[in-house]
């Protein structure tokens, strides 16, 4: 039975029309030596205080006040956001953090395998990286940091390589590559060849797509480019990060937008993935004065329903006729086994549609890139061309189907098989020492929540319960939730009075209990725990700059 959630709402002290004091002085601190706040004495913001201030530090590198959701909130570790059958995997714990990051290139990488810094690195380092590499430099004061560690000395670089290509495996986090880990031996022999940099990290949450590819893009976190989550708040409007497949909300110019601009376009620039949520890992195309329409090709129809933004992109027409999908489709139906129309047990869609968590993709898309590299003629003269691909069947099956089950030891294979095909390919067309390689992952994946004892919280039901403790309806109050924050509609809380705050209380107080769904029958092993809180932290996000200043104090 769920408790009185109204009831307890109304409890909470009511700090109605307060607003956070974001600077203090420097000799403004309490006895125990902690800054001082005039939010001090509240229960959330102890409590978020007292998160470990690493994971307050990647929410704060992906916060953008008044783009990022309204309320931030730290489930109680494992929990996350999702159900028994669906995983998500947004925030600041190290297994979603926790990524691989190779660079390859013979001439361009030294060949030192695994190899450890002594300092933190993130995806962030990429870009200034592959800039190290093209002789340029990123505009601005920007987070990340070249790893000059893995290349050859510079004066060991005659030129810069002709193509430089980043392979992004969506969703392939060291947690799921450590599950399966005899299912990407290629990738292992890139590692060994090339150096695979240990103990990388995002370094920012939300740890979603959106927003990693484009701090792989810019060299610098959600906090500077603006890319906080796949929806932004945009004045009173929570429209997606990437609007109809552009980068207008993307603040600042991408390593591929600052390079093309300064050798006159004549670099060759191109994307092939998903959807728009990649585009910040290439950059901005014709939106930038003075710039040209790079290519973007975004797949989430069938083999010739590729799409893209024809104000900012191209698209090529060729690729709508590459031939081979019907191959790839009977390929991935007898990989199990057996030609029955079927993968692993599952039906294969009858549009075997890009998104359909399938491999089919994963074997087409290596089609789509090298039709393009030679069509283009990327790597074909002394220009340096800039390649950008995302795979996402990845992700898409750890969502569907989990990262513990055999799907994803297919899928990484597939994937795995893929990508020596395109080193492959690349060696025979452009030249082996001719072009460079940087592989990383945007995330882990959410393991199943029974194996680890998480609760997987409902975020249908906890709209619900909130909304109710508020008193309107669910449309009436959230623009849009995450599992990272909610957005709220400004009118409303204004009419109603609503404090984030006291919402910020109730989600403390709020348990497993409260989170079942009607009907919903709820696991032996969870009968016992129906107490147990699910959130460990939860506060206004205008008052991150306060919880990280009482953080940073108490460390």
């Amino acid at each position: 039975m769920k408790r009185p959630l109204v009831l307890a709402l109304i409890t909470v002290t009511l700090i109605a029309g307060a607003t956070f004091a974001l600077s203090r002085d420097d000799d403004d601190v309490t006895s125990n030596g902690l800054p001082s706040s005039p939010l001090a004495g509240e229960h959330w913001f102890e409590q978020s205080c007292e998160l470990p201030l690493e994971l307050l530090e990647r929410i704060e590198r992906g916060t953008v006040i008044g783009k990022s959701a309204d309320i931030t909130y730290v489930p109680a570790f494992p929990n996350y956001f999702g159900t028994f059958a669906v995983s998500t995997h947004s925030g600041p714990w190290d297994y979603l953090q926790r990524v691989p990051l190779v660079f390859y290139g013979p001439g361009y990488v030294e060949g030192h395998g695994d190899m450890t810094l002594d300092r933190p690195v993130t995806v962030a380092d990429i870009a200034p990286t592959l800039a190290e590499l093209l002789g340029t430099d990123l505009p601005g004061e920007r987070a990340g940091v070249p790893i000059t560690e893995a290349l050859v000395d510079p004066e060991d670089r005659a030129t810069p390589p002709k193509l430089i290509v980043l392979v992004v495996w969506d969703g392939a986090g060291w947690n799921v590559l450590e599950e399966w880990p005899q299912a990407w031996p290629f990738l292992r022999s890139l590692m060994e060849d090339g150096t695979s940099i240990q103990d990388a990290a995002v370094g920012s949450s939300p740890s979603v797509t959106p927003a990693v590819h484009t701090t792989m893009g810019t060299g610098t976190f959600p906090a500077q480019h603006g890319i906080v989550d796949i929806p932004i708040r945009n004045g009173n409007r929570v429209p997606d990060s990437f609007p109809d497949k552009s980068a207008r909300f993307l603040e600042i110019p991408t390593l591929a937008d600052s390079f093309d601009a300064e050798v006159d376009n004549a670099a060759k620039v191109a994307m092939i993935a998903e959807r728009g949520w990649h585009l910040g890992m290439m950059g901005h195309g014709s939106l930038l004065d003075g710039a040209d329409k790079d290519i973007a090709v975004m797949s989430q129809g069938g083999a010739g329903e590729l799409t893209t933004n024809e104000f900012y992109y191209r698209l090529p027409r060729y690729l709508r006729n590459v031939p081979g999908f019907e191959d790839d489709i009977a390929a991935v139906d007898a990989s199990d086994g057996k030609s029955d129309g079927r993968w692993r047990g599952h039906r294969i869609p009858e549009l075997h549609r890009a998104g359909a968590a399938n491999p089919v993709w994963t074997r087409f898309q290596a089609r789509l890139i090298e039709t393009l590299v030679r069509r283009e003629r990327f790597g074909a003269d002394d220009t340096p061309d800039l390649l950008f691909t995302n795979f996402k069947e990845i992700d898409l099956i750890g969502h569907v189907y989990n990262m513990v089950n055999p799907e994803m030891r297919s899928i990484l294979r597939h994937s795995d098989a893929s990508l020596e095909r395109l080193v492959s390919f690349l060696d025979d067309q452009v030249g082996s020492g001719e072009w460079v390689l940087a592989f990383t992952a945007d995330h882990g994946s959410g393991p199943d929540p029974r194996t680890i004892g998480a609760w997987p919280i409902s975020m249908p039901q906890l709209q619900v319960d909130v909304a109710t403790a508020v008193g309107v309806r669910v449309t009436k109050l959230f623009q849009a939730q995450r599992p990272t924050g909610m957005w709220f509609h400004p009118p409303t809380m204004a009419k109603r009075k609503v404090d984030l705050a006291e919402i910020a209380e109730l989600l403390l107080d709020y348990r497993i209990e409260d989170n079942v769904e009607p009907n919903q029958v709820v696991p032996s092993e969870y009968a016992s725990r129906s107490k147990e809180r699910l959130f460990a932290a939860a506060f206004p996000t205008s008052a991150l700059p306060d919880v990280m200043a009482c953080a940073r104090g108490r460390a």
